[in-house]
């Protein structure tokens, strides 16, 4: 049987550089790790992540702080999976969609024409 992955996602202002470094460190300050990350040009970002269940109170604080505002699902699901008796050694799998509020214009990126 597949590990159950909980999606997550939420919104920020603040600069998408700045916020995906704190990210990274909330997640490694709460003894988790990054499995990868895909961008989506300057608009957003998906963090595929494991946390310890112990983890997850201090990971949703740490994601508040870097200003990121989970939508309430996302914040219930979390204070859900805290409260369900796991073992506190338990690997929880999530995802976490940050979606990038701003005025800039779209990230362009040149393709190099391949022949074929």
């Amino acid at each position: 049987m597949r590990p159950r992955i909980v999606m997550l996602s939420g919104v920020t202002r603040q600069n998408r550089h700045v916020v995906m470094s704190e990210l990274n460190d909330a997640i490694l300050k709460a003894g988790g790790w990054v499995e990868g990350h895909s961008l989506f040009s300057n608009i957003a970002t998906t963090f595929r992540l494991v946390l310890p269940a112990s983890a997850l109170g201090l990971f949703r604080e740490s994601v508040r702080d870097t200003g990121i505002a989970l939508d309430d699902d996302s914040a219930t699901k979390l204070d859900d999976l805290g409260k369900n008796g796991r073992s506190e050694d338990e690997e929880v799998r999530l995802t976490l969609n940050v979606t990038f509020i701003h005025d800039e214009p779209d990230l362009r990126r040149d393709v190099p024409a391949v022949p074929g």
